[in-house]
């Protein structure tokens, strides 16, 4: 039987099958850098449904963060359009909801029409910047200033922005933005704003535009909670059916969404998200942060090596499987649940059964690798708080949680290069793709080159603790960890010798 064609996702697809279309009304009034599923499955949603209750009237320009980005072509496409599939359980009920999302008006790849990129930062109707870069966005990166050229960074592009806005506008105090970073990073908006006035300081910018940044401009802490998987992939044939289009760029996340925004008073009649209904709050975010950051977050990283590496594809195959799931339960009731602050632990019990029921979600494929991305730098922000403050709690080591950090050096094992895309393999003989920052993964690549060349118990105790040295990935020499080095060595001969699944059941 012939396969029924259905047309892509276009306004011109829409309106020729009778969809009112009305994109064009509104003003872009949102610069996003970052296009991927996250963005576009909340805040791009979240816009979107201010927008529908009439309390917003604006669309968003999305920017591509990397030069290697894809989905911009597949944006621009579709017309800025794709399909929100909000699918779980809402107090014990299935719920379901489709939306087709239209407030992204363009997206632009920085790298190739950077003019472009600039003239949105001459428009007056630009107020608010949202990013998601993931953690490894918000880190300092020695760049020359080229003004014709996109900086490599995201705060170097945010610099380079503000600072052609300050010039076309000649410093007004109005034409400032309002600027809401999204990647999970304590303190993000000022660890956003720090890294912008190191960049200006370091291409020499004058005076007048520091005091202009901190004066017409407000770096927003955030804290963003929702599960977003992606694409559905194996579903393709039925969304087809059902949508009477293809969306390559249709998007599935849990229905639940949490927003916690630090600004400035006014700013909630700025950004009237309440008014639509969402749950989103303009308070201190530390409580919700230090909860969300450690007891879903965190477990998500974890899982991401050790589950991925134990042959699960996606976090509800890894909390189904009875020895992933105990070592889930492991770090996030016995160790990170132990190392919050007493205020958090009142709530900790709840919150984990929450989320135990979130990484069920039978609606949801969470795929690990995306979790993977950039998984060193959440390595950081993530697991490593929860180790130290363990340590400092119980005069122990956390074994799940060094056990993580040690599955994270396996899944980085560079088994072959393709161009500039890196592989590892994991037991079963899958071949993953290693995304992270290549210099990163170069050398510890390196590491594992020699323990193939040498092959002794001895070379790869050295690469461990070559590993836990590295300073430029964890921000310290994690060997000065008491009793990291030899119990870390111990879990990795471990999973050398016997598998990682083997290695879980001799966890201590």
């Amino acid at each position: 039987m012939e396969q029924k064609q259905v047309p892509g996702l276009s306004r011109g697809a829409l309106q020729a099958s009778g969809v009112s279309v009305e994109l064009g009304e509104f003003p872009e009034r949102v610069l996003q850098i970052g296009e991927g599923n996250f963005m576009r499955g909340f805040i791009d949603w979240m816009l979107y449904r201010m927008n529908r209750r009439g309390c917003f009237h604006g669309r968003s320009v999305a920017i591509q963060p990397t030069p290697r980005g894809k989905v911009v072509p597949k944006l621009n496409h579709q017309d800025g359009l794709f399909t929100l599939v909000q699918r779980g359980l809402e107090k014990g009920e299935a719920v379901e909801r489709v939306e087709r999302i239209d407030v992204i008006s363009r997206g632009i790849n920085p790298y190739e029409n950077w003019e472009e990129v600039l003239q949105v930062a001459e428009s007056r109707d630009i107020r608010f910047v949202f990013s998601n870069t993931t953690e490894a966005g918000l880190q300092w990166s020695e760049e020359a200033y080229d003004p014709m050229t996109a900086p490599l960074s995201y705060p170097g592009k945010l610099v380079a922005l503000l600072y052609h806005r300050f010039l076309h506008f000649y410093g007004a105090a109005d034409a400032g933005w309002i600027v809401l970073p999204c990647e999970l990073v304590e303190k993000n908006g000022e660890v956003l704003q720090e890294l912008c006035e190191r960049a200006a300081k370091h291409w020499g910018l004058p005076a007048a535009f520091f005091t202009w940044m901190k004066e017409a401009c407000v770096f927003c802490n955030t804290l963003v909670d929702r599960i977003v998987t992606g694409y559905p992939h194996g579903e393709e044939n039925v969304w087809e059916d059902r949508l009477g289009y293809r969306d390559e760029l249709l998007t599935v996340s849990e229905p639940y969404h949490l927003f916690v925004i630090e600004g400035p008073e006014g700013l909630a009649q700025e950004l009237p998200f309440q008014q639509a209904d969402l749950r989103v709050y303009f308070d201190r975010i530390d409580a919700y942060r230090e909860r969300k950051v450690k007891l879903l977050n965190a477990p998500h990283t974890l899982l991401a090596s050790v589950a991925y590496l134990a042959g699960a594809d996606t976090v509800r195959e890894a909390v189904d499987d009875p020895k992933l799931r105990a070592y889930l339960l492991r770090a996030m009731q016995e160790e990170i649940k132990e190392s919050l602050a007493p205020e958090v632990q009142a709530v900790a019990d709840a919150y984990i059964k929450d989320v135990l029921q979130r990484f069920s979600n039978p609606y949801l494929q969470h795929r690990l690798l995306d979790i993977s991305l950039n998984g060193l730098s959440k390595l950081v922000t993530r697991v490593l708080p929860s180790m130290h403050a363990y340590q400092k709690a119980k005069g122990a080591l956390p074994q799940a949680l060094v056990f993580g950090l040690v599955a994270s050096f396996f899944f980085y094992r560079v088994a072959r290069m393709e161009g500039e895309s890196l592989y590892g393999v994991r037991e079963d003989g899958t071949e993953y793709e290693i995304r992270d920052q290549a210099e990163h993964v170069h050398a510890i690549g390196e590491l594992w080159k020699q323990v193939r060349e040498n092959s002794t118990a001895a070379s790869l105790a050295l690469a461990v603790e070559s590993y836990l040295g590295m300073e430029g990935i964890w921000g310290e020499d994690l060997n000065e960890v008491a009793d990291l080095t030899e119990q870390a060595t111990r879990y990795a001969e471990e999973i050398a010798q016997h598998g990682i699944r083997q290695a879980l059941r001799n966890l201590g």
